[in-house]
């Protein structure tokens, strides 16, 4: 990978952060309500890559919309594309491993990083 496609990176996670963040103040996050900002936000991700995947062929251009620009606007897109890759390729049993173990670990460790927090 050369320094191009950094930058290409770069610039898409720039974007695609700032897109996150005006939806998070769009719709802002409220413990009594449904999670609507994150959940669309990762579904809209998740609509995206797998359209532009399939689409786009060009190194930079991959870079910049799928990893830099999708990849800041929610990493949810890249699980889910990585989900599918995993049932194209025939690897059900990695696929569900993996989904599961995603969810189940990534609640528990956001758990714990706030035990630790407090601790600290």
């Amino acid at each position: 990978m050369n320094f191009s496609h950094y930058l290409w990176v770069g610039l898409g996670g720039m974007l695609g952060s700032t897109l996150r963040y005006w939806v998070s103040n769009i719709i802002p996050f409220s413990s009594g309500r449904f999670a609507w900002a994150t959940f669309c936000v990762n579904m809209l991700g998740c609509l995206l890559i797998g359209y532009l995947y399939q689409k786009i062929q060009a190194d930079s251009l991959r870079y910049f919309l799928i990893t830099g620009l999708l990849g800041g606007f929610t990493t949810f897109s890249g699980f889910g594309l990585e989900l599918y890759q995993y049932a194209v390729a025939g690897a059900h049993g990695k696929a569900l491993i993996y989904g599961l173990l995603s969810l189940s670990l990534g609640y528990m460790l956001v758990v714990f990083g706030k035990k630790i927090a407090l601790l600290m």
